[in-house]
């Protein structure tokens, strides 16, 4: 909140996240993920038939790469479901959301809305990003993190949000380690990653989802931050100061 005039500044109030779940997870001791090899399925137009293999080819990228990263904590990892819907409807109990995938918690499972904005960027590197953002979900809810969270005592609503930017900017950086994992095997220029980055920034700027998912800068942060490291330990968002989870 901005003080007014000359006392002008942002106070931010710290939440101190207390569970060791969340904060001293066996996810942070996986240590780097391996170098994985994706091929991307083919997306030459604006099809949902293209757009659902599409989906499906990296939903299995990613269990194989997530699957080894968590059998070196002992931790078994089962395919999640990519199911599509075409426009909002009713999914996990819940009207949709207005987002472009959602993670189902317990059905283990993600659903893609294929909409025409959505279908506009074929080609882009955001369809991974969401398909690997959404599977990051399935890591934390595997791993216990989803459960840690929503059972974790707020005292009020500012907190219970502050425990949702900092699952979702999770994911986030969680994506960015199995992009990178599968980079080099992607046959994408580097500018391609630069462009994610400032669609990403854009989006969460520019999208009510700020208050729950984070500022644009931030969800680039943390998704740089797991590019760069292929580490999981760096994307332990719940013993992050406030402003990096704004």
């Amino acid at each position: 909140m901005l003080l007014h005039l000359t006392l002008a500044a942002t106070v931010v109030v710290s939440y101190p996240v207390e569970s060791a779940i969340l904060t001293d997870n066996p996810l942070y001791r996986t240590g780097k993920m391996a170098t994985v090899k994706c091929r991307e399925s083919p997306v030459s137009s604006i099809s949902r038939p293209q757009a659902r293999k599409y989906f499906k080819t990296v939903n299995k990228c990613l269990t194989k790469a997530w699957r080894a990263q968590l059998k070196k904590v002992g931790l078994p990892l089962s395919e999640p479901y990519v199911s599509f819907i075409n426009g909002p409807k009713d999914v996990c109990g819940d009207p949709w959301p207005e987002v472009a995938a959602l993670y189902c918690t317990d059905e283990f499972g993600y659903i893609v809305e294929l909409d025409r904005n959505l279908l506009s960027y074929a080609g882009d590197l955001l369809w991974m990003n969401i398909a690997a953002h959404e599977f990051g979900h399935h890591v934390q809810n595997i791993t216990g993190i989803l459960y840690a969270e929503w059972k974790h005592v707020a005292s009020g609503g500012l907190e219970r949000t502050e425990l949702q930017r900092r699952a979702e900017l999770q994911v986030e950086c969680l994506a960015g380690v199995f992009m990178s994992s599968v980079f080099a095997s992607l046959d994408r220029p580097k500018s391609d990653v630069n462009q994610l980055k400032d669609l990403l920034r854009r989006n969460g700027d520019e999208t009510r989802s700020v208050r729950d998912h984070g500022k644009g800068k931030n969800t680039v942060a943390w998704f740089t931050r797991g590019f760069e490291s292929r580490d999981p330990k760096s994307c332990n968002t719940w013993i992050a100061k406030p402003g990096k989870v704004a």
